[in-house]
């Protein structure tokens, strides 16, 4: 299965009829209850369309995040997928590459890309969507993410 977390309007483009969960929007964010790591493990609290996406991603192969790049990070409308999806990985800690990160749930990675677009990506922006991402990668423990910086939509190819 592959999961795909975006803000695009419209993605029929990509011909994305062959992945399984396609997300481009949470009606609720997260307001850290913690719910969906004690009180219901896997299953957020909020019942919308995503409320079970952490599940989704630990059934998922392949992560792919396509958002506009906005200042070195995600748009808001990703970064609040992604925090509804924290479920994926367990509230407890461990050490990772001499650092703190959440515990995977499981020892399956996944392969994860990163798409960023938009006009004006300089290279100091690219460097910090570099390092978010990486960070990213950490604490999902997923695999080496391919990291893509485009100007137009339509140069994506997955």
């Amino acid at each position: 299965m592959r999961t795909i977390i975006h803000d695009l309007d419209n993605i029929d483009f990509l011909c994305v009829d062959s992945y399984d969960n396609v997300i481009n929007n949470a009606s609720n964010s997260c307001f850290g209850c913690f719910g969906c790591w004690i009180n219901t493990p896997l299953k957020c609290i909020w019942n919308d369309t995503i409320r079970e996406n952490g599940k989704k991603l630990l059934e998922s192969d392949e992560l792919i995040i396509i958002s506009r790049c906005v200042n070195g990070s995600y748009s808001s409308k990703v970064k609040k997928i992604l925090e509804r999806s924290i479920s994926f990985v367990e509230p407890f800690f461990t050490i990772r590459e001499k650092e703190i990160h959440h515990k995977a749930r499981t020892s399956k990675k996944l392969n994860f890309s990163v798409f960023f677009y938009g006009n004006g990506i300089n290279e100091s922006v690219k460097k910090t969507a570099t390092n978010f991402v990486l960070a990213n990668q950490k604490n999902l423990n997923t695999y080496d993410p391919k990291i893509y910086f485009i100007n137009d939509i339509k140069e994506i190819k997955i």
